[in-house]
């Protein structure tokens, strides 16, 4: 199972513990997460792109929040803070 973990450019800055996890193409909270583990899916992943799932607190979204390159995450068009150029999570 691979785990998404806060890399430097996430605003918390990097961290230790995942806070995420794969499983599958969906993507899950982990117990790293500031609001613990999650039953439900956080995100689903299309492709390379990563969307609000229906676990979501914010609900499923039509635009894509982040966008694999590689082994980084990075917030892409859809996310409410934009586009960034320092990837937000790698996937160990």
């Amino acid at each position: 199972m691979k785990s998404l973990y806060p890399a430097f450019g996430h605003p918390e800055g990097i961290q230790a513990a995942p806070w995420y996890q794969i499983r599958g193409n969906d993507i899950y909270p982990a117990f790293g997460h500031p609001e613990g583990i999650q039953a439900a899916p956080w995100y689903q992943i299309r492709g390379n792109d990563v969307y609000p799932a229906f676990g979501h607190p914010k609900g499923i979204q039509a635009a894509p929040w982040y966008q694999i390159k590689g082994n980084d995450v990075y917030p892409a068009f859809g996310h409410p803070k934009g586009i960034q150029a320092a990837p937000w999570f790698t996937i160990n």
